[in-house]
């Protein structure tokens, strides 16, 4: 006679929301909230430096480096688009949250 288990035991881990992070980086990914969701610390700190840089150097004045703080902003906002899409895919560092459980 075996020993009773408590319920849930041997239940799989039930992943992250791939859909609930892929709107947190679409709507808030200058600010890493989607990576901060799935445990990806660094990346979100990363995004919130990268972010916060191109804010304050937009309000500088510094004549034709402002044009391509502009397009660099603008390219910057192309790859959080871009994040926020691999989220919703599965692809990427978005496969997995950072303690290597699949997104669902």
């Amino acid at each position: 006679m075996s020993a009773p288990q408590q319920p849930g035991y041997n239940a799989p881990v039930q992943g992250k929301s791939r859909m609930v992070a892929g709107l947190l980086n679409l709507f808030l990914g200058g600010f890493g909230v989607g990576d901060f969701y799935l445990g990806y610390t660094q990346y979100g700190i990363y995004k919130i430096v990268i972010s916060l840089a191109f804010v304050i150097l937009g309000f500088l004045d510094l004549g034709f480096l402002s044009t391509i703080i502009t397009l660099l902003s603008y390219a910057w906002s192309v790859v959080l688009l871009a994040c926020a899409v691999m989220t919703f895919m599965g692809k990427w560092i978005y496969e997995k949250d950072a303690n290597g459980v699949p997104t669902v």
